[in-house]
């Protein structure tokens, strides 16, 4: 199939290296609208992705603790949920990426929710308990390393979420130079 003939449809001489007007990808009834990829699902579905896959290892990373001060039995001992704060940095690490990364404030809180989503579903799973602990006083009282760490995560998402957002909002506003 030959090609059109565009002969009809140029106006004259353009500056060098433009189409004419009204020829091209940027003429019709779409221009000054955004690039479906930059402002569309695209950035939405990558904040699904990466919330989850920060929500799976979180949860699985969470339960590392230590004793500090003594043992279990100890009075004087307490619970170091450090498994659980770098599972938070880990959220807020990637919260705070991908909001700079895509240029969207709403990006960093679908990426908290569903760190969150995947965290509260994997707790709830049916089956063993294998991913949380209850935090009531029973588990409180029998294994409080877990269920301490299991609170800080868990409850740390949303306030992690919150803080990382109001920190990347001057960044946004004040985007760095690019070279």
């Amino acid at each position: 199939m030959p090609a059109p003939d565009l002969r009809d449809h140029q106006q004259g001489p353009t500056p060098a290296g433009q189409p004419p007007a009204g020829v091209g990808p940027r003429s019709g009834p779409e221009r000054n609208t955004r690039p479906a990829g930059r402002r569309g699902w695209v950035p939405l579905l990558v904040a699904v992705l990466i919330g989850a896959g920060v929500g799976i290892l979180g949860t699985v990373l969470h339960l590392h603790f230590s004793w500090i001060g003594g043992t279990t039995t100890d009075e004087g001992a307490w619970v170091l949920p450090w498994g659980a704060v770098l599972a938070l940095l880990l959220v807020a690490s990637a919260q705070l990426w991908w909001t700079l990364r895509s240029s969207l404030a709403w990006t960093g809180g679908v990426v908290a929710i569903a760190a969150f989503t995947t965290a509260m579903a994997m707790g709830n799973w049916p089956g063993l308990d294998t991913f949380a602990v209850a935090a009531n006083d029973y588990t409180f009282a029998v294994v409080p390393g877990p269920a301490i760490a299991g609170t800080v995560w868990i409850w740390g998402i949303p306030v992690v979420a919150i803080i990382t957002m109001l920190w990347a909002q001057p960044l946004l506003r004040h985007p760095a130079a690019r070279d």
